[in-house]
């Protein structure tokens, strides 16, 4: 089904919304995201929607509403959404959940410390609740000794590959953000940008489940998820997300340590 992004609309039962949290803007994601909903839809035998939302606020008041029937999203909203009427069913494979800081190749910075840093610097994140590429990249920069809102100027420009054009187009001098979106840029984008930081993993992006929906539905969906790997169209899916390695079956105590 079509991507749409703003207003809730009331769908027949029959319909299943797949929501997405809006990491990326509306045309990446819908890049990213439609051949897998086209591959939910032959599983599950009924129309699936691609939803996603203006931002990271509005996407969180669509769950709590349970507007979204399936939802793929951050580790710390999904601790969120559990308390709301969903649970996990599986999450990304592979490659470990982490933030990274990224600069210009040409920029003088390569080592972030408190006493290394020029005055005046610009510091881009996509949303306040994005949890690799602001929490936990803020959180590695106050361990060690840079106070990001007193040594920085911050700002925000609502998704990952806007905040990474914004570091590519001088905009800003540092941009926090994660892996997958750095690959999804244009080749020459990231071919003039630079990873100076990573911080320590969490629990990856979880896909998870309304309490409510059907258990026959739920188990298609998991296996679904589960044996991409396995099949050329299902490599094809994956090769779009940019998640080479698939999906793992995953479970509600991966994510008790979440915390912001």
């Amino acid at each position: 089904m079509v991507a749409a992004s703003g207003c809730a609309v009331a769908r027949p039962q029959h319909y299943y919304r797949f929501g997405v949290l809006p990491l990326q803007s509306p045309t990446m994601l819908a890049g990213m995201f439609l051949p897998l909903t086209d591959a939910l839809e032959q599983a599950l035998h009924r129309p699936v929607e691609f939803v996603t939302a203006p931002n990271f606020a509005s996407f969180m008041r669509r769950v709590r509403r349970h507007e979204y029937n399936i939802i793929y999203l951050n580790p710390l909203l999904y601790t969120r959404a559990r308390r709301w009427g969903y649970h996990v069913i599986v999450k990304v494979a592979g490659e470990p959940f982490t933030g990274i800081l990224v600069v210009r190749r040409d920029s003088p910075i390569h080592v972030l410390g408190p006493h290394n840093l020029p005055p005046g610097l610009r510091i881009g994140f996509p949303d306040p609740n994005a949890y690799a590429a602001t929490i936990m990249t803020r959180q590695y920069m106050e361990a060690r000794g840079i106070h990001v809102n007193r040594d920085m100027t911050v700002k925000y420009f609502g998704s990952q590959d806007s905040a990474l054009m914004a570091v590519y187009y001088g905009m800003v001098d540092i941009a926090g953000t994660w892996f997958p979106s750095l690959r999804s840029m244009p080749r020459h984008v990231q071919q003039s940008l630079r990873v100076i930081a990573q911080t320590p993993p969490q629990p990856q992006m979880p896909i998870a489940v309304r309490d409510d929906m059907p258990a026959p539905a739920i188990r298609r969906i998991t296996q679904l998820l589960t044996h991409l790997t396995g099949t050329v169209q299902g490599r094809a899916v994956l090769g779009h997300l940019g998640f080479s390695r698939g999906f793992v079956v995953a479970h509600n105590s991966e994510y008790n340590g979440v915390k912001p």
